[in-house]
């Protein structure tokens, strides 16, 4: 949808290995979206987002840097995803970023879990998801590290920029 924000946490480690597989069939991959997991969609409208950038900004320092792994293959009915080991690190962050912000619920109140996950593949068939899932897991697990969360915002063309970038608080502080 154009003109939206989302907040995640972007995975740099997992483009070797997804970033063509996503590219093929991630739709958001080749709209700007970078490999990641979400903490919140949606966010605020994009001009009230950039508005609330020192409140974030206070959030995230809050955040300690953390290590995580992607563990493995996991599927929606039309999604497949990676599962990361810390999904309730990642829950209890979009949580708190819930309570901080509550009119902004994740995917708009439409789960009643929030399930944190890197997708490799959306709005696809069982097909596709069986073709692709033996590509990646000889290359599981992947090792990440949560040191950063981006805001992004969508414009009219329904491209997504980062707009921000939020460091957490490294584990020496």
């Amino acid at each position: 949808m154009p003109n939206e924000s989302t907040i995640i946490v972007p995975v740099p480690e997992a483009e070797p290995l997804l970033g063509s597989l996503r590219g093929r069939h991630d739709r958001v991959a080749a709209l700007g979206v970078p490999a990641h997991i979400t903490l919140l969609y949606p966010f605020l409208p994009p001009a009230t987002a950039l508005n609330q950038e020192s409140e974030l900004q206070r959030f995230f320092e809050a955040m300690r840097t953390f290590e995580f792994y992607l563990v493995e293959v996991r599927r929606f009915p039309a999604t497949l995803y990676l599962h990361p080991n810390e999904a309730g690190r990642f829950r209890d962050i979009t949580g708190m970023l819930s309570a901080k912000w509550p009119a902004c619920k994740p995917y708009n109140g439409a789960f009643a879990d929030v399930i944190p996950h890197l997708t490799v593949a959306d709005k696809v068939d069982v097909v596709t998801m069986d073709t692709v899932e033996p590509s990646i897991q000889p290359h599981l697990p992947i090792r990440c590290t949560a040191n950063e969360a981006w805001l992004m915002c969508s414009d009219n063309q329904d491209c997504w920029t980062r707009k921000a970038c939020y460091r957490f608080a490294t584990n020496g502080r």
